[in-house]
């Protein structure tokens, strides 16, 4: 059987309850129904008023039925992340990692087989936004050029044009500022939250940590290849360094000309991506993640080929995704060099381990 984790990351056909395809725009068009999604030019003021593109109006709908049920669910993660992490202030990290609970919900159901509630589906999609308001937030501050404020529902929304969050390159956020503002309300509130979720509350933290701590690290991962790249100088390895982030709802951030980078500031740099992976498992079953973080700082500042280099980014990714198929529920014997590859870019190891001094 396909490996959970594999699933997670390609399959783009599932549905929920309504029949919404839970990828909305994002789902092939081979795959799409006529009629799944109405288009119409955005009327809310800001950058996205008559934008080129449209905003998905039928997903809004479906948002707008269910929205005491969604805000009461993503009330409900929350509160359970509150109270593994107890310092929640919020920071962007703290955002970050309540968003991928929710983006992650759809998966709790559709990996365990059970239909996909019309809550979860529409929480995934509006956390993926707020998921990626919160990257472009994080790189800001990586890069040094920016210091969170203590964070309101308004500058949240303010921070949300600003960065240019609520406009994607095929189409618009379609909440209304006001929906919007509520949203981020939800993050900064101390309600429990109700409703059905609340009897699988701990089941979610388990299964979200996981799906976000994998995320975090194959990103890592990603990014130090990156320097490898750079290293070989290759016209095979420069083509590498154009195939996309991972994940894709990440970004690159990196210097001119990795290397020019001696190991030792590299092994900084990775070190401090490291700490932005923290355990928040209820049960504490994603702690091994973090140490598989500050490992691929270990070898990125070793200093070796990128060969050598590579053979231990590549164990420690194996590891890792052995770790994230556990905490999905399936068995982590099944995974192999060939899973692993099919979850990254194709040519990665045959450019990688061909490249000498292994």
């Amino acid at each position: 059987m396909t490996p959970r984790v594999v699933r997670m990351v390609r399959e783009q056909f599932h549905r929920d309850v309504e029949g919404r395809p839970i990828r909305e725009g994002r789902t092939p068009a081979e795959l799409l129904k006529p009629g799944d999604i109405e288009y119409k030019k955005c009327p809310y003021p800001g950058g996205r008023l008559n934008h080129a593109n449209p905003m998905n109006v039928s997903a809004l709908r479906q948002t707008s039925a269910h929205w005491d049920e969604i805000l009461d669910a993503l009330a409900v993660l929350r509160s359970g992340y509150v109270a593994v992490r107890r310092s929640y202030k919020p920071d962007v990290m703290d955002v970050w990692r309540v968003s991928q609970l929710g983006s992650a919900l759809p998966w709790l159901f559709i990996l365990r087989d059970e239909p996909v509630p019309a809550y979860a589906a529409a929480l995934s999609k509006a956390t993926l936004g707020a998921g990626i308001w919160a990257q472009q937030l994080l790189m800001r501050e990586l890069a040094g050029v920016w210091t969170a404020p203590s964070f309101t529902a308004a500058n949240m929304m303010a921070l949300a044009e600003d960065t240019g969050t609520l406009i994607s390159t095929t189409e618009v956020c379609s909440g209304s500022e006001k929906m919007i503002v509520r949203f981020f309300e939800a993050y900064l509130d101390d309600a429990p939250g109700t409703g059905e979720l609340v009897a699988k509350r701990d089941e979610a933290m388990r299964f979200g940590a996981h799906y976000a701590q994998f995320k975090l690290v194959m990103w890592m991962y990603y990014l130090a290849r990156r320097y490898l790249y750079w290293d070989l100088g290759t016209p095979e390895a420069r083509a590498m360094l154009d195939t996309g982030c991972e994940p894709p709802d990440f970004f690159i951030l990196e210097p001119p000309n990795e290397a020019q980078v001696a190991p030792v500031h590299r092994k900084a740099w990775f070190a401090r991506l490291a700490q932005l992976v923290v355990p928040f498992a209820t049960d504490g079953s994603d702690a091994a993640f973090a140490s598989a973080a500050a490992r691929i700082g270990d070898a990125v500042g070793e200093g070796g080929t990128p060969a050598a280099v590579f053979a231990q980014l590549d164990r420690i990714f194996g590891e890792v995704v052995a770790q994230t198929e556990a905490g999905l529920g399936g068995d982590p014997a099944a995974i192999t060099a060939e899973v692993c590859d099919s979850l990254i870019a194709d040519g990665t190891r045959a450019l990688l381990t061909n490249a000498g001094g292994a």
